[in-house]
């Protein structure tokens, strides 16, 4: 069987193996893979939905018996992750600009007759005569044309539906929301948040491993075998890599606000809380969270 891999550059487990072999698994390991991965044709394996948290992707790899194959790649800056979701999207922007404007040719195209023979009226309103053959042709071309300019309303609709792709494509190359003072602070708190929970994960699984070098038997919830400190090291190691992941985005994020000038209090994003403590009233103003 093949392995499976962290690619450190994409941030997402992928699945190495061979069609045979896919083609072999039972139907619940394929929807397990399914469920928890994407193909992908630029990696020429199944790419994992998840981007932080491996754990189900990681237990369907295991399940289907495919072995650990470490790491590949070199983990970016999330500055640099910005910068390469920003050339993607910008590249997508331009081929969706592309499809809109040949679906927009070819409705032009299939249009064309109709919209020439529409200017003679005698064409519009020609009588079809039953069992005269001469009429009978006419009348053939004439479904052949309208059936064409139908065909083009469905090209249009096309070209509209790839343009709006196209504008939401541009304004993510653009990082319009990274001018957004409310939205930066927002990913601060949430980075903050989530590194304030990985390192109360570091101090636990420190304490397992006290627990552990004290002769404690612990087993893991993953396949009931007791742990060890090199277990418990490796647990650590990982965690480790999301706290500086999300310390990456911390200061990317805070170096944005600041370039803005920082966070700006107004009357539409804070409210006033008035508190009553020892006879004495205290103004407090907190940010809202709803926006």
């Amino acid at each position: 069987m093949g392995k499976y891999i962290l690619n450190q550059e994409t941030r997402k487990i992928e699945l190495h193996f061979s069609k045979p072999e896919y083609m072999a698994l039972s139907e619940a390991h394929k929807s397990d893979i399914r469920s928890n991965f994407l193909w992908s044709n630029k990696a020429g394996a199944w790419v994992s939905r998840s981007t932080n948290n491996h754990y189900w992707a990681i237990k369907t790899a295991e399940k289907i018996g495919l072995e650990d194959g470490g790491k590949i790649g070199e983990r970016l800056s999330y500055a640099e992750e910005i910068e390469k979701k920003s050339e993607r999207a910008e590249g997508r922007a331009e081929r969706f600009e592309i499809y809109s404007d040949n679906a927009a040719k070819r409705a032009e195209n299939l249009q064309a007759d109709f919209n020439r023979y529409r200017k003679d009226w005698a064409w519009l309103t020609q009588p079809i005569l039953a069992g005269h053959a001469g009429s009978q042709a006419f009348a053939n071309h004439k479904n052949r044309v309208m059936a064409r300019y139908e065909r083009g309303f469905e090209e249009y609709e096309k070209s509209s539906y790839y343009q709006d792709l196209a504008a939401t494509a541009r304004a993510t190359a653009s990082n319009e929301k990274l001018k957004d003072r409310v939205y930066l602070n927002n990913r601060i708190k949430e980075c903050n948040k989530l590194i304030k929970a990985f390192q109360g994960h570091i101090a636990g699984y420190e304490q397992q491993i006290y627990r552990v070098q004290n002769g404690e038997v612990i087993t893991s919830r993953r396949n009931g075998q007791p742990m060890t400190v090199e277990g418990y090291e490796e647990c650590i190691q990982e965690v480790l890599e999301k706290y500086e992941y999300e310390q990456d985005k911390l200061e990317f994020f805070s170096k944005c606000l600041a370039d803005l000038g920082g966070f700006v209090f107004s009357k539409d994003n804070s409210i006033i809380i008035i508190v009553i403590t020892n006879k004495k009233l205290i103004f407090e103003s907190l940010t809202r969270q709803k926006f």
